[in-house]
């Protein structure tokens, strides 16, 4: 079968892509679902349940809701169903060093034979994969081919990235995410960890801590001088902040970040429920990348 190598892709990523819902809707994005487990109950993350919903269910306590990743069947049925439309598909993930969920849509690529499919793993999580998401669909748009897209999501990742903080580190323990010492003494001194997901070595694409804040307010602090360190005071910025059951430090940390910055691009929103299993109702994010849009 002969593929039309010049047209445009169609972009497919998953749940754990933080991009505002308008963002998702103007570009023609689709997104894969993943599911939050409360016990026998499975809730597709954003679809069957609402940040709001899921924050009141945690609240609530009970079961302790987890997550899981499509299948290879479902992504090689979305991959079918978008194949109709006759156009490439680029499919771009979380990191495969946090979830399966990239190795899963690999598998269905290899056996949907009736348009050519490209996964790419973002080697990040949340809005960091969004903006690197939202580089892709605006590069499709304007008609460029995947080869040219994929060393834009590649700059996108090296120039950006991602800090977070949460208020209870109970969730990334239970998620086996950090070790017991580092939640024992961040609870016994109420210190907050700043993660980031590693670029290079031997931990890459999984979390490690770049850095620790007294408080949730003085995290925002962190965030800043963290960026500033890598972007430069002034530089053109693209950045979307996160929260989890309250927006209010993410209001200030996007004033701090429109005083610091020159925002091309400034947004915030809840993080997925998805994400919200493993860091609780009290988190707060940034996922950002250096410089203006490419196309």
């Amino acid at each position: 079968m002969t593929h039309s190598v010049t047209s445009s892709p169609i972009i497919v990523t998953d749940a754990a892509c933080d991009l505002p819902a308008d963002m998702i809707e103007t570009y023609g994005i689709h997104v894969a679902p993943l599911t939050i487990l409360f016990g026998q109950e499975a809730l597709r993350s954003g679809i069957d349940i609402t940040p709001d919903e899921f924050y009141r269910r945690l609240a609530e306590g009970g079961v302790h809701p987890t997550t899981s990743q499509p299948t290879p069947n479902e992504f090689a049925d979305l991959y079918r169903q978008l194949a109709a439309e006759g156009r490439p598909i680029l499919s771009i993930h979380l990191s495969e060093g946090l979830s399966g969920t990239v190795n899963a849509a690999r598998q269905a690529a290899r056996n949907v034979t009736e348009v050519p499919v490209t996964v790419h793993d973002s080697g990040t999580l949340t809005s960091a994969l969004g903006l690197q998401v939202m580089v892709a669909a605006r590069a499709a748009q304007a008609g460029y081919p995947v080869e040219q897209i994929l060393p834009m999501l590649q700059h996108t990742h090296e120039t950006g990235g991602m800090y977070f903080t949460v208020d209870d580190l109970s969730y990334l323990h239970r998620g086996g995410r950090i070790g017991s010492v580092s939640y024992q003494l961040g609870q016994l001194l109420h210190i907050k960890p700043i993660i980031t997901v590693a670029k290079t070595g031997p931990k890459v694409g999984t979390y490690i801590q770049a850095g620790r804040a007294r408080s949730m307010a003085k995290a925002i602090d962190v965030f800043v001088s963290q960026i500033v360190e890598q972007v430069g005071a002034g530089s053109k910025l693209r950045a979307i902040s996160l929260y989890g059951d309250s927006s209010e430090l993410a209001e200030q940390l996007n004033q701090q970040l429109a005083g610091t910055f020159d925002c091309v691009y400034l947004a915030m929103m809840p993080t997925a429920p998805v994400l919200g299993v493993h860091v609780g109702p009290k988190a707060l994010g940034v996922g950002f990348a250096a410089g203006d849009w490419p196309v």
